[in-house]
């Protein structure tokens, strides 16, 4: 049916829907989705089905079912692993008895891995129980030999090492066998992701997130590798889960084994006989693409990459297609590979170039392409304090839904001014509370925490280092918030005209104090340094305690680890002695707070913030609050190019949504250049708009683009096949300057906003109706000195104020006159096509789309 809708204009289809009793249900559900494109912004339904799986275990565990929430195209990820009908763990805060351990291994027979297979044992680098938590000594190790006259009668040993004791051997994917501890060149402490203790509550339930690793991040498992006679598929995994009750492998209770704990490794044999195994598909890693097809060249925003990355292997899998490369790259550098380089490129950024920087002789266009936001991302699990109500005690160890921050509290956590966020020797610290835990304004707005204790850590939030336009949207948003520019301005949180009598009196780090916003990155400004008697030389600085991340992704999945980054450890034995990196924060104890994006904070399965807009409303970073956000985002000064307003008062906003552009020079690109990057755009706004997991989908954390924006993109994707190569016009053009002033992306960093020629005084941004309003402009993409929307001459009228983008199409005008047709049939539509339509609408709103634009276009579509 659907593709029977690509091959029809809606008033064709009104006309053939009277044949025959099938073609009526037929065109009547094509006029329906027509309907739900008009009146809805984006795809409604997700692509794919859900590859949830459920197993059940035997014997002793008949009684426990374990799933995973998704076993198919998967990627590195986190996926949720959640199970019932488990014996409640022995003890809330140790781990005796009843728990279960959960690891990854390869295997390429049906029957699942065997022990030698998995990767597990890593955690013992940090000695027995990982992280410091009380286990038995064997629990999360490889060892086979227990002593103390605890021995598995249905393990044969492996043959001792020089110490005496046997070791279940790692074999890797590639035929490499280790046998002892130490030899391991695939997995260690800091790599493995190996879940050695699971906790089931009081009702026998229990959840965890596990981080699904591809060859990449574990070679020794070689997860989504090309496997021989496949192109497509990698090589399949497995997740196994071995259960524990309060048995040992001998048959005893753990009450009589040492510490009252069980002692032997899941990998025995009597333990192991009970694993639950799922099998684990991936999608391929390498290259999807055949070998001589073309390669273009995308780079910038790191904000878009979930997208490009998710949309690259179903645009290059048939033979002859095109490989787009992509690269996470500042946006200033994406800047200036459009204003200044000379190769053939499409970049992508949050801003446009700042006023001056475009040569006379270039017109950009600009396309949106993705709609996400900066987000906090946050893994954190109940720690209750010692007076904690005994309820609150219960829940120890169970991971926190819910986070409130208003910008206030951002601008505490990213100035270093809770003691946890530098050190509590520092002295410019020393009279503000530890962390958010201790802070009277976080608990004002997240009551759950009230009873709850977290030692050294939520002082501060894992941010990345590069300079970016989201950065600089954060702290826009912070200045805008009279309570922050109040405190950043040195007033304390309980005075002034927003502060609050209950609050603790907490001050700004002295260190902070003039700092220029907004700006484009991070500060480490305080200049405390821990001394020790032992290396004086050598002292513990902030950037051990609290580095950056390299970027986003890097930030996201670390905190889904519970991986600080920080080196805090001394290890006198190391050439040069120096400090070591700090081992993940333990399952039931982690408390990580992440700056990243909403799209890489929904794959490694952190839960988001929700942040305070201007209007006082706590929001998230979901389809609602973004969509909310952009459709109140302003002019930059660029026709076409909108930025987020963080002052704006809808409700439903999230403020740091972030709107990604794709840009180009057309002239600079030959025709065969410029015909493969508009495809790559059409299909961005295409099936690339549909929610999924599959390759060529949209993944989780972006919103859909509204329907105007898709449009905008095709219609700059048609601008860039017709101005391939053109000469340009030698007279001087606006056509890529911003208006915003010196200080804005792009420009001078550190600046204050310098304002456009129509009184606009943010950077980049005029004001609504002024010279940089896209609704007085004769073009949504492209100035107006090019001579009508792309650079043709046109007499088109400006849109309408208040729909800058969205001008009504003719093929929409003529669907009108058969609207009372429609209506006296819709009941028969309903009945007959009501099934189909949660799978069709997406892909035929799309198609219609798709055929305009065709019919617009002098490139058809392949």
């Amino acid at each position: 049916m659907i593709s029977a809708v690509r091959r029809s204009a809606v008033s064709g289809a009104a006309r053939r829907f009277l044949t025959t009793s099938t073609a009526v249900a037929v065109t009547l559900c094509s006029v329906i989705g027509v309907t739900a494109l008009v009146s809805a912004p984006a795809p409604a339904a997700a692509a794919g089905t859900s590859s949830e799986v459920t197993v059940s275990g035997k014997g002793d565990f008949a009684s426990l079912k374990v799933t995973v929430s998704q076993t198919r195209n998967l990627v590195n990820q986190v996926v949720k692993v959640s199970w019932k009908g488990a014996a409640q763990t022995v003890s809330p805060s140790d781990y005796s008895a009843n728990y279960l351990q959960i690891m990854q291994c390869w295997g390429d027979g049906g029957g699942g891995p065997d022990p030698r297979q998995c990767q597990f044992g890593g955690s013992s680098d940090f000695g027995s129980g990982a992280g410091g938590q009380t286990a038995g000594a064997f629990t999360n190790s490889r060892q086979l030999s227990y002593g103390s006259g605890l021995k598995d009668p249905g393990q044969e040993l492996p043959p001792p090492s020089p110490t005496g004791l046997s070791f279940m051997p790692f074999r890797s994917v590639s035929g490499d066998v280790f046998s002892t501890p130490g030899s391991n060149d695939f997995f260690d402490g800091n790599t493995t992701n190996e879940v050695p203790y699971a906790r089931s509550g009081p009702s026998g339930r229990g959840e965890v997130w596990f981080e699904a690793q591809t060859g990449m991040e574990a070679p020794g498992l070689g997860c989504g590798e090309k496997v021989d006679g496949s192109s497509t598929v990698g090589r399949k995994c497995w997740l196994v889960v071995v259960p524990r009750n309060d048995k040992e492998v001998d048959g005893t209770s753990y009450t009589t084994q040492s510490g009252g704990m069980l002692q032997s490794s899941p990998l025995s044999a009597s333990n192991w006989k009970h694993r639950l195994v799922v099998p684990l598909q991936f999608e391929r890693i390498g290259t999807f693409c055949p070998l001589g097809a073309q390669e273009r060249a995308t780079l910038g925003s790191e904000l878009v990459r979930e997208a490009v990355e998710r949309w690259q292997p179903a645009m290059c899998t048939e033979a002859g297609r095109t490989i787009y490369s992509y690269s996470s790259v500042t946006d200033d550098t994406a800047r200036g590979q459009l204003t200044q380089g000379e190769e053939q490129s499409l970049v992508f950024f949050g801003r446009p170039p700042a006023r001056g920087t475009v040569p006379a002789d270039r017109r950009p266009v600009y396309a949106p392409v993705s709609l996400s936001g900066l987000a906090f991302g946050f893994f954190i699990e109940s720690q209750a304090g010692f007076d904690a109500p005994a309820e609150v005690k219960a829940r120890n160890g169970t991971r926190l839904r819910s986070l409130n921050l208003t910008a206030r509290l951002v601008a505490k956590l990213l100035t270093e001014s809770y003691q946890d966020g530098n050190s509590r020797l520092a002295e410019s610290t020393r009279k503000n509370p530890f962390n958010l835990g201790h802070d009277p304004e976080f608990l004002k707005h997240n009551p759950d925490y009230k009873d709850l204790l977290f030692v050294g850590t939520l002082g501060d939030a894992l941010v990345s280092q590069p300079v970016s336009d989201a950065t600089w949207a954060l702290w826009e948003w912070v200045k805008s918030d009279p309570a922050a520019a109040e405190f950043l301005a040195g007033t304390p949180d309980n005075e002034g005209g927003h502060g609050d009598p209950a609050f603790s009196g907490m001050k700004l780090n002295p260190a902070y104090e003039g700092m220029t916003l907004p700006r484009s990155e991070f500060p480490k400004s305080d200049p405390f340094c821990q001394q020790f008697e032992d290396h004086p030389d050598q002292p513990l600085c902030i950037q051990d305690k609290r580095p950056y991340a390299g970027d986003l992704h890097v930030a996201a999945r670390a905190a889904a680890r519970g991986d600080t980054l920080a080196r805090t450890a001394w290890d006198p034995t190391s050439t040069p002695p120096g400090y070591k990196k700090d081992p993940l924060q333990p399952a039931g104890r982690r408390a990580m707070l992440a700056l990243t994006d909403s799209a890489t904070a929904a794959r490694y399965g952190l839960v988001t913030a929700r942040l305070q807009n201007a209007a006082g409303e706590f929001v998230a970073p979901d389809n609602r609050g973004l969509l909310a956000a952009q459709a109140a985002m302003k002019p930059s000064g660029v026709p076409g190019f909108l930025v987020a307003d963080p002052t704006t008062r809808s409700r439903a906003a999230y403020p740091l949504t972030q709107l990604v552009y794709a840009a180009t020079v057309p002239e600079l690109l030959d025709r065969k250049a410029a015909g493969e990057y508009a495809a790559l755009l059409r299909y961005g706004v295409g099936d690339g708009q549909i929610p999924g997991v599959a390759a060529g989908t949209l993944p989780e954390g972006y919103a859909p683009l509204p329907g105007a924006l898709r449009t905008q993109t095709r219609e700059a994707a048609d601008a860039i096949v017709r101005r391939a190569g053109a000469k340009a016009p030698t007279e001087p053009t606006t056509g890529g300057d911003s208006s915003g002033g010196n200080g804005g992306p792009g420009g001078d960093s550190g600046g204050t906003g310098g304002g456009d020629p129509a009184g606009g005084t943010g950077p980049g941004g005029g004001p609504a109706g002024g010279a940089g309003d896209p609704s007085t402009s004769p073009s949504a993409t492209e100035s107006a000195a090019s001579g009508g929307p792309f650079g043709n001459p046109s007499t088109t009228p400006a849109a309408a104020a208040g729909s800058p983008l969205l001008r009504t199409p003719a093929w929409a005008l003529g669907a009108v006159r058969y609207a009372l047709l429609i209506a006296l049939v819709a009941g028969l539509a309903a009945a007959v096509c009501g099934p189909l339509l949660p799978r069709a609408v997406p892909r035929l709103a799309l198609a219609v789309t798709d055929r305009r634009r065709d019919r617009q276009s002098p490139v058809r579509k392949r």
